[in-house]
């Protein structure tokens, strides 16, 4: 995605039924604690979700793997029912908020580019498909509510998957990050921190949210839900120069003006929304979706490794790194008066408990044993410390420290 620059205008497994009821029927705000994300990435040998076509557009998606070596045959090009599908978008953003959905048209399926990718993504790509589908109740719930929300049709989750596969550290070689393929000055505009600590780009929450705002300005400023879409995944200034060069009303008046990634991602978008419905209707009955996502969160007054915080909250270290991807550094960033961390469900109140046990010090410390090339001041750091501190906690009379030495570290959030 790129900014917008506007002339005149502004746990457990969930069976297969179960998670296709879920999002084909989702019609209310969603408990992120009791709906059902995260697309395995492919072996090597296996179908991505993109073609092996032009992928260098205004955006650049996330560098997703490769496919497998024979080629994806390229799609039919004969024009869809553009206003049909401008219907069934446009009505879903017409029904209530907390009901809007799209109900896609059987012209619009039957369609014989959208027919393509349903056949590529439940033949050709089905295992790979049938993973990102698993992943998918990660994240999709949370997704589902917070557009819901800002008045969107949940549908529009799929364009995520479409972008990343769900994947929060997607990195495309154009520099889009996150879940949403956010662009750096983009993100900034709709309230994103980047920086070398943070990069709330990896934050799905906080992504979702500010691409919820992203799709509605984009509707805003086109009018029709499927310029959009494109314009999310082009950047509205290369849909701005496609429209004026081919003198097109429509998005698929575009031919050779826009590229063939940016072209199929309206019918991609379609028929991927169109299995994730119903899997079992295409023959993907034995999905096992993951459970979302859930977790608490705690407020940090003073910078802290997430080491240090697992050791606080008894929790494995990756179960912080997987909940907090925007750290860049694995620890919060220096400066901050507070900042809001995520730990699993039920660790806060430990957490809590132990901090504000000041007599407990064994619950507060941790012993750190010095490895080849550490320094007083990179184990301080590791732990969010002050090496003049840890000198006066450990009776150290210099900072010098030898291999295997064990240095106390008092954790204080």
């Amino acid at each position: 995605m790129r900014l917008i620059q506007r002339a005149s205008k502004p746990g457990r497994k969930l069976a297969a039924v179960e998670m296709a009821t879920l999002i084909f029927l989702l019609t209310a705000p969603i408990d992120h604690a009791n709906a059902s994300d995260t697309l395995l990435q492919p072996p090597p040998n296996q179908y991505s979700l993109e073609e092996n076509t032009d992928r260098r557009n205004d955006n650049g998606l996330a560098d997703l793997p490769k496919s497998a070596p024979e080629k994806t045959p390229r799609p039919i090009t004969d024009s869809p029912p553009v206003e049909l599908l401008g219907i069934d978008m446009e009505k879903a953003a017409e029904q209530l908020k907390d009901r809007r959905r799209i109900e896609f048209s059987k012209e619009v399926i039957r369609h014989r580019k959208v027919r393509y990718f349903i056949d590529y993504f439940t033949k050709r790509a089905r295992p790979y498909f049938e993973q990102t589908l698993a992943r998918a109740g990660r994240y999709l719930p949370m997704i589902a509510n917070t557009l819901s929300e800002a008045g969107l049709p949940q549908e529009l989750a799929y364009l995520a998957l479409v972008e990343s596969s769900f994947l929060p550290n997607a990195k495309s070689s154009k520099g889009a990050v996150g879940l949403w393929q956010f662009m750096p000055d983009t993100a900034r505009l709709y309230g994103l921190r980047i920086d070398r600590w943070v990069d709330e780009r990896r934050d799905p929450e906080k992504a979702t949210r500010a691409a919820s705002a992203y799709l509605k300005e984009l509707h805003s400023y086109y009018g029709r839900w499927y310029l959009a879409a494109a314009a999310y995944n082009a950047g509205p200034g290369a849909i701005d120069r496609a429209l004026q060069s081919s003198r097109a009303k429509d998005f698929w008046g575009m031919k050779t003006q826009i590229s063939q990634e940016t072209r199929n991602y309206v019918p991609k978008f379609v028929a991927i929304a169109t299995i994730a419905a119903k899997p079992e209707l295409f023959g993907l009955s034995q999905i096992s979706y993951e459970a979302p996502l859930t977790y608490e969160e705690i407020e940090l007054t003073a910078p802290l490794s997430l080491d240090a915080l697992a050791v606080l909250t008894a929790t494995d270290p990756a179960a912080l790194r997987e909940l907090n991807p925007a750290l860049l550094r694995q620890r919060t960033p220096p400066g901050a008066r507070a900042y809001r961390v995520k730990v699993p469900v039920g660790k806060a109140a430990l957490y809590a408990a132990r901090v504000l046990d000041k007599d407990t010090d064994s619950m507060r410390g941790v012993f750190h044993r010095v490895r080849k090339g550490e320094t007083l001041a990179s184990i301080a750091h590791h732990y969010g410390s002050d090496p003049r501190a840890l000198v006066k906690l450990n009776g150290l009379t210099s900072a010098r420290l030898s291999i295997g030495q064990k240095v106390k570290i008092v954790l204080d959030g």
